[in-house]
């Protein structure tokens, strides 16, 4: 069993609502975790991470993320090399219990050379393992512009079938799910139409990874939500 203490634990946050609320949660659980925040792009983060590990595998905790208490960020066998770990997390918007949002185990390996993949988790590595156990609660409704951006980068990903080694039907049923429930939630109209917009974004730029890897540019993305979103519900 390897426990929390070997390996490094990097929260990592940007402009999410909950982020001081779940750091203090983590921190107070888990003190030799830390903080990384603010930096802009998802590669250049995770990078960091690497590169400030003292271990050779380091856990990801999003900003938007609330750990379980019954989670204790041990894993089932001993990690291998070139493989990505991911938990399940809950939606609480949707009730989809998977991937997306989880904690995540990488190797720093994995860092060392630059990164074009549009989903870090699922296709830097030939690799991929889900743990059964789900891990965390996925927060990302916290305000408009989150609950859209975690539904329309998402859905991007699954229209597109950008996913290595994904299950096509397993990837239709989440997608049909993203946009059609959870509109009575907190900010669900924002995540309902995230989805649907993030839906047409990927299928119509399914083979465009320049498109595609602007999900990944947070500025875009907000800009995206003033001139596409928020002007057509006010």
């Amino acid at each position: 069993m390897i426990l929390q203490k070997f390996i490094d634990i990097f929260f990592l946050s940007y402009d999410e609502t909950n982020r001081e609320i779940n750091w203090r949660r983590l921190k107070s659980k888990f003190p030799q975790s830390r903080r990384i925040h603010g930096v802009k792009g998802l590669a250049l983060a995770h990078q960091m991470c690497a590169r400030m590990s003292k271990s050779s595998f380091f856990f990801v905790v999003n900003g938007d993320n609330k750990i379980f208490n019954t989670f204790h960020f041990q894993l089932p066998e001993q990690p291998l090399d070139k493989a990505i770990y991911v938990w399940r997390s809950l939606n609480p918007v949707n009730q989809l219990m998977y991937g997306f949002g989880g904690v995540k185990l990488f190797p720093c390996s994995a860092f060392l050379s630059s990164l074009s993949c549009v989903d870090m988790s699922t296709s830097l590595r030939a690799t991929y393992k889900i743990i059964s156990q789900p891990a965390s609660v996925t927060c990302f409704n916290a305000s408009p512009l989150e609950a859209w951006r975690g539904a329309f980068r998402e859905c991007v990903k699954l229209s597109s079938q950008c996913i290595v080694h994904q299950k096509s039907f397993e990837t239709e049923q989440r997608l049909s799910v993203w946009c059609e429930k959870g509109g009575n939630k907190p900010f669900g109209s924002y995540v309902l139409l995230g989805a649907r917009q993030g839906r047409d974004y990927g299928k119509k730029f399914k083979d465009d990874l320049l498109a595609l890897n602007k999900i990944n540019d947070f500025f875009w993305l907000k800009n995206f939500f003033l001139n596409n979103v928020q002007k057509s519900c006010s």
